[in-house]
């Protein structure tokens, strides 16, 4: 009955933690750099500070990004998705 407990605890921890873990890089969204105009409008209305306009292109970091899908709506191009 123990182990039974412990692999339970086990599975409890294992599924807490991928769930707290956020997007990444294969689940955030992504930027066509070929359609962005580097507008900043998605810079502006993220509310979590995850995209900044580099050399011309939005960049999303994955780490900040909570797909609020914001700056989908907001960008003019449809260069994120």
């Amino acid at each position: 009955m123990m182990r039974y407990i412990e692999a339970l605890l086990i599975c409890f921890a294992l599924l807490l933690s991928a769930s707290c873990a956020g997007p990444t890089e294969a689940t955030g969204l992504v930027v066509d750099t070929t359609a962005c105009i580097g507008c900043g409008e998605c810079e502006k209305v993220c509310p979590y500070n995850a995209i900044e306009v580099i050399d011309g292109d939005a960049v999303i970091n994955p780490s900040l990004c909570r797909l609020c899908y914001r700056c989908v709506e907001i960008c003019p191009e449809g260069a994120v998705y």
